[in-house]
């Protein structure tokens, strides 16, 4: 099964997290040059805060989505209590709570 972006995410965040330990504090068995050493801490920060921030903003996307369903919600609320109501009401609450 193909993996969310969010699965993607966790895992690039990890791996920078594990490269940036690497890189930062095993200064006496890697055989690198310092200027590489620099290049790749840089790289790695970078996509570190990159991923942050798509993670945050894949908690936004669900928020705005409960929020949209919250909505319809309100919206319906003057419909006289009828099955479809019922019906329609117990389809957007099951929603919410994935």
């Amino acid at each position: 099964m193909k993996s969310t972006s969010k699965e993607v995410l966790e895992k690039i965040s990890k791996y920078c997290s594990n490269q940036l330990t690497l890189y930062k504090f095993n200064t006496t068995t890697l055989q690198i040059s310092e200027k590489y050493r620099e290049g790749r801490l840089t790289a790695l920060e970078y996509l570190g805060e990159l991923t942050y921030h798509y993670l945050q903003e894949e908690k936004r996307i669900q928020e705005q989505f409960k929020e949209q369903v919250t909505k319809q919600l309100k919206l319906h609320a003057c419909l006289d209590d009828t099955e479809y109501k019922r019906g329609l009401y117990d389809a957007l609450n099951e929603v919410l709570y994935f």
